[in-house]
């Protein structure tokens, strides 16, 4: 994977985190790892493997001019 910037890196420890919320069946989630908590705030744990889908990605690439990026698997 490949990013423009990254303006912090968190350790958020596994106590601190917990299962990612259901929002109904309207609502698509499935990208979402998890929620942490730091310094009493809550954040969304991405999973970067399901963003986005190969074809949205081709389709955003398409739209932008540029060439979809190479996917990785971690």
């Amino acid at each position: 994977m490949a990013v423009d910037a990254v303006s912090e890196v968190l350790e958020i420890p596994v106590s601190e985190i917990e299962p990612a919320p259901t929002f109904g069946a309207n609502i698509r989630a499935d990208f979402i790892h998890g929620m942490g908590k730091v310094g009493g705030k809550f954040v969304i744990l991405l999973n970067v493997g399901k963003v986005l889908s190969v074809d949205e990605i081709t389709t955003l690439a398409g739209v932008s001019g540029q060439s979809a990026p190479e996917l990785v698997a971690a």
